[in-house]
């Protein structure tokens, strides 16, 4: 699929918060838009990836929060003793193999 300045693209970036929700992670922008983005304070720290497909940029999006989410998770588990061995990273894979998500843990 050949993309313009114009084309619309799906962007996906990191959630900020436990409260985000995939509406808050999935943007339908351009080339234009997403140079205007960065302008406006977009980063790289955010993981930004560009999905053509709607669809796959959401799955994408639901796939970081769970995982923040059982990041997050984890993190009360170990601070609460509740967890006997403390895993020192968190990674998801996807059916594939390829890496979806993965943080260092305290």
């Amino acid at each position: 699929m050949r993309i313009g300045p114009d084309t619309a693209i799906f962007l996906v970036t990191d959630p900020a918060t436990t409260e985000s929700d995939t509406t808050n992670l999935v943007y339908e922008t351009t080339l234009r838009g997403l140079e205007l983005q960065f302008k406006g304070g977009l980063t790289m720290a955010q993981n930004p990836t560009l999905f053509t497909d709607e669809k796959e940029a959401k799955i994408e999006a639901f796939g970081r929060l769970t995982a923040m989410r059982a990041k997050r998770a984890i993190e009360r588990q170990v601070a609460s003793g509740d967890l006997r061995e403390i895993p020192k990273r968190l990674v998801i894979l996807d059916r594939e193999g390829k890496l979806l998500f993965e943080a260092d843990l305290p």
